[in-house]
């Protein structure tokens, strides 16, 4: 018998102490190593976006993948050390944790394609069942069903799918690869998707209201700064405007452009602080949802899927390159068909043996001439004068009166033995 949901209930759903460990997640504003690792990460990957920003369309693509990679880096780095907190092991070095971020990035990446390979799945069967609502009479009747499963199919699988990629990013942290981590999303979606998504809606609301304080406090202090800074420093030098087109790449003085990569270090502090709360919070709501749950049967019937995918796939493949085989194999019969040439008529028959049998004569000796063939008769006169041109009259069929091969009256000399005719 399968035991796999047995042990699902061992975590009491909704219970007073699941709400409040979340609660737990303002601890990650006193991890100084995460703090240093996300901070750090992204105050680089600001400064070095701003600079590289300056030098124009190329350089604009080379920030967007620095600032990228250094992201992924420190959220990373700091989500490894705060679920160190969480689980209650102790923490990693800083460097230790920076490596282990950046290795975690192609993982990431190889998540978030095959999330991206499911959401495409479902929107092609979508469309098959759409264009079969195209069929005349039936159509309409199909589309009054279509219609409302197409987006209960489309919302679910856009919400799954955000909470599988959430769900899953502790995963990676924790070590497990991206098949493992899949299959262990799926298994909260199908025995805790309720728990799992009120602990997370419950952390959405204590990251808003710690946002909420942090860029009030950013932004109360922001303008006044930038009214004192313009007065005395100069009209524009550090003016919302100006550093408005510093981010966007159109340049300005020295003042406008430190002013910007300021007010990037800032942003950056601010998300830091709002992501020491939220990844946090995201280690413990993991935690609290796969204690106690097997995601190995889950797992295996993923691998099944995928080994079933592949085995399909590997057909279809055979499938096409034999019929785009055969079809290359009588396109080139078909050329060759055509390019070949036309046989060329036989001689006549009677004209063959004649000249094949013929001897090759000999030259005429001057002593002695040859007789005067003989001449053709003469075609009869017409009855009467024809009105038009007159027709030249065809030649009959004769024999050379030298070698007897076959000639005709329009012939001069004779084809075999030279003999003249005329």
């Amino acid at each position: 018998m399968d035991t796999s949901d047995a042990a699902a209930p061992a975590v009491p759903a909704l219970t007073s102490s699941a709400f409040s460990s979340v609660f737990q997640a303002i601890g990650g504003l006193r991890n100084r190593r995460a703090l240093v690792a996300l901070l750090s990460c992204l105050v680089a990957g600001v400064v070095v976006a701003m600079l590289l920003g300056l030098l124009g369309g190329f350089g604009r693509v080379l920030a967007a993948l620095v600032w990228i990679v250094a992201v992924g880096t420190g959220v990373n780095a700091a989500g490894v050390i705060l679920m160190d907190q969480a689980r209650g092991v102790a923490p990693r070095r800083l460097s230790d944790a920076l490596v282990y971020g950046l290795m975690c990035i192609p993982k990431l990446i190889l998540l978030g394609l095959c999330l991206l390979l499911v959401a495409i799945t479902v929107f092609i069967v979508i469309a098959l069942v759409l264009l079969i609502c195209k069929i005349p009479y039936l159509g309409p009747l199909v589309f009054v069903v279509a219609f409302p499963v197409s987006v209960l199919v489309a919302g679910l699988t856009f919400f799954g799918l955000l909470v599988g990629s959430v769900l899953a990013l502790p995963a990676i942290w924790e070590g497990l690869t991206v098949t493992r981590a899949i299959a262990q999303a799926l298994a909260i979606a199908r025995t805790r998707g309720v728990e799992a998504l009120l602990l997370l809606v419950m952390l959405w609301l204590l990251c808003l209201f710690v946002g909420f304080i942090v860029f009030g406090v950013l932004g109360s202090g922001l303008m006044p700064t930038v009214g004192l800074s313009a007065a005395i420093l100069g009209a524009g030098a550090a003016g919302v405007d100006s550093l408005a087109g510093v981010i966007n790449g159109y340049g300005g003085g020295g003042y406008v452009i430190a002013g910007a990569i300021g007010l990037g270090v800032l942003w950056a502090l601010a998300t830091t602080l709002l992501g020491q709360v939220w990844l946090l919070g995201l280690a413990i709501v993991y935690l609290r949802v796969t204690e106690g749950l097997d995601p190995g049967a889950t797992e295996a019937a993923l691998l099944r899927g995928l080994e079933d995918a592949k085995r399909r796939t590997a057909e279809l493949g055979e499938m096409a390159r034999a019929k785009a085989a055969a079809a290359a194999a009588a396109a080139r019969e078909r050329d060759a068909r055509e390019s070949r040439p036309a046989p060329v008529a036989d001689p006549a028959p009677s004209m063959t043996p004649t000249m094949a049998a013929a001897p090759t004569p000999a030259a005429p000796m001057p002593a002695a001439p040859m007789p005067a063939p003989p001449m053709a008769a003469a075609p009869p006169a017409p009855l009467a004068p024809t009105v038009g041109p007159t027709l030249a009259p065809r030649a009959t069929a004769m024999s050379c009166p030298s070698c007897g091969a076959a000639c005709t009256t329009d012939d001069v000399f004779c084809g075999v033995c030279g003999q003249r005719l005329k």
